[in-house]
């Protein structure tokens, strides 16, 4: 809101794609760092000339890299994720600006050992050359060590919400099983990226060698990776990231939630996470396979076919664990602090106070639900009639609501694309849009009762999504709620005539159905009604409404009058099943 929107095709992809690429270079910069000064370090200390001709030849290949596509992804990555969300982008740099400066710090004192050692073969006694090496790895890992605490508070802030300090940000409750699993990873990745290096050279005893220190290497990776793994889990679900519910086991821990993933059978959780994660577990499965099969058994013989196949399960390993970190995070881009579509949380009374002068936040969710989104947000063209509501028309609410949706859910969604929009609203009335908007995400507090977002850091509470589906709250007033349902039942392919009939015509058992019970129950929902009304009386539909929760803990109690509930149960008497 606080600056234009980009209007490109599935700009999350756009992130994905280069910081999946970046990662997967910039870890194999740390790993592979440490296993060219240790491999140096055993060539020279055994005398063997061809283990470290083959590290020569590797340092290049690695230095080209590193420095050349590694730098170029980092750059790249920072461009995309100012376009994309510079909101959060903007949050993270003043948040860590320290932290930022320390960072670079490393990074140029990275480069520099970087290029020293490849230059240095010739021209060093081989004790210094291997000093620098060191010297490489270490400011190399540190680097990664800064990143991963800053990455790493985007998911579990932890202290900082209350306190907003800078090492309460950084060394947050993630932060160390992240940089292990990290780590892990970098080893992993070294061994890999060796094997392919080493993969065209013709020279059987160098691969015979190679191939056992590599293998070595990524099969301890595979070991402790699981573990690191449910470290890493376990630590989120603590800080207060409802894992077990992403990926579909509801409850439990970190053990439950994976058996879940694995075999995609929940009925809820978020379908992108659950994905990514089985793509990371069967990667790194593909890894050991190819590795024991293609290599290990055959050490002097393999070729880049073999390399290849090991290089793309781990891109594709990398890939499915970025994409799960990230999806774990929603709907928040910064937990607990700003959701995906810039909207943020009204900080915490125990801050310090603002200086004289200073406005509140605009963007917080209270805020927004009085003054309005497209009051807030500049950059946008719309009439001030229309802001004023002096068009109440469905031709004004349409423009209104398409704004609405490139500020709130742009971020995630496009109309016919990646998480495409179209089919999911195919068919919809407004009221039933109007229903889904409603019950997005709500803050619930120990008893499972609704929360005001003021209260929102009450001991106890939690974020709950519709059916775990990972969706920020609706931010805005109802008009512009209903705006939005206005445009996306006008993408479900609702004409003008029919919403406005359907909006002066609607019973009101029919009204009810359709805000509260078909987002769920629909004829094209995945739980349709009409497989559960066989045989029931309006007085059976009645007893029930009143105790949902009873019925299926996965259902919302009834919020509607008397009158709403009789009327909701007459109505469901009158649908043939």
């Amino acid at each position: 809101m606080n600056y234009p929107v980009w209007e490109a095709p599935a700009p999350g992809l756009w992130i994905a794609a280069v910081a999946i690429l970046h990662v997967f270079i910039s870890h194999f910069a740390v790993g592979g760092g440490l296993f060219l000064v240790l491999a140096e370090a055993k060539a020279r200390r055994e005398e063997d000339a061809a283990l470290l001709g083959y590290c020569r030849r590797f340092s290049r290949f690695f230095v080209l890299l590193t420095l050349v596509l590694g730098a170029a992804t980092g750059v790249g990555l920072w461009f995309t994720i100012s376009i994309v969300h510079p909101g959060a982008t903007s949050a993270l740099v003043q948040t860590f600006l320290w932290g930022w400066a320390i960072e670079w710090t490393f990074f140029l004192a990275e480069i520099a050992s970087a290029l020293i050692y490849f230059y240095g073969w010739d021209r060093m006694e081989p004790r210094a050359h291997v000093a620098v090496g060191w010297i490489y790895f270490a400011t190399a890992w540190l680097s990664l060590a800064v990143i991963n605490g800053i990455v790493s508070f985007m998911l579990t802030p932890g202290a900082w919400i209350r306190t907003r300090n800078f090492w309460d940000g950084l060394l947050n409750p993630t932060s160390l099983p992240s940089l292990v699993a990290r780590t892990l990873a970098a080893g992993g990745l070294a061994g890999i990226y060796a094997l392919f290096v080493v993969s065209g050279d013709r020279d059987p005893a160098v691969k015979r060698k190679v191939a056992r220190l590599a293998g070595g290497w990524i099969l301890a990776m595979a070991a402790a990776g699981p573990i690191s793994l449910w470290w890493y889990l376990e630590a989120a679900m603590t800080a207060g990231t409802p894992v077990g519910s992403i990926l579909g086991s509801g409850g439990g821990g970190p053990l439950a939630a994976v058996r879940k993933a694995l075999t995609l059978a929940g009925e809820t959780g978020y379908p992108a996470a659950q994905r990514a994660f089985l793509a990371a577990a069967g990667a790194s499965i593909l890894i050991v396979l190819i590795l024991t099969l293609a290599v290990l058994l055959r050490p002097g013989r393999f070729g880049r076919i073999a390399a290849g196949s090991l290089l793309l399960s781990g891109l594709l390993a990398i890939g499915g664990g970025e994409w799960l970190r990230e999806d774990l995070r929603k709907p928040f881009v910064i937990g607990y602090h700003m959701f995906v579509n810039g909207v943020r949380l009204p900080e915490p009374g125990n801050l310090p106070d603002r200086p004289p002068g200073s406005p509140e936040d605009p963007f917080t969710i209270d805020r927004l639900a009085e003054s309005g989104v497209l009051a807030a947000s500049k950059w946008h063209d719309l009439p001030a009639e229309i802001l004023a509501g002096e068009h109440p028309g469905v031709e004004a609410q349409e423009r209104a609501g398409r704004e609405m949706f490139k500020i709130l859910c742009s971020q995630c969604h496009t109309v016919d694309g990646y998480n495409a929009v179209r089919p999911l609203v195919a068919g919809r009335t407004v009221a039933a849009l109007d229903g889904i908007l409603k019950r997005m995400a709500r803050m619930t507090g120990p008893d499972g009762g609704p929360l005001p977002w003021s209260d929102w850091l009450e001991r106890g509470s939690r974020l709950e999504t519709w059916r775990d589906r990972r969706m920020p709250p609706f931010a805005g007033t109802e008009a512009e709620r209903r705006a939005l349902a206005v445009y996306l039942a006008r993408l479900g392919g609702g004409s003008p005539e029919e919403i406005t009939a359907a909006a002066a015509t609607a019973a009101a058992g029919a009204r009810q159905f359709d805000e509260s019970c078909s987002p769920c129950h629909a004829a094209e929902s995945d739980w349709p009604i009409a497989e559960r009304i066989r045989g029931r009386s309006a007085a059976e539909f009645y007893d029930l409404l009143g105790r949902l929760e009873e019925v299926n803990e996965e259902m919302e109690p009834f919020s509607g009058t008397e009158a709403d509930r009789r009327a909701l149960a007459e109505y469901l008497e009158s649908l043939e099943p």
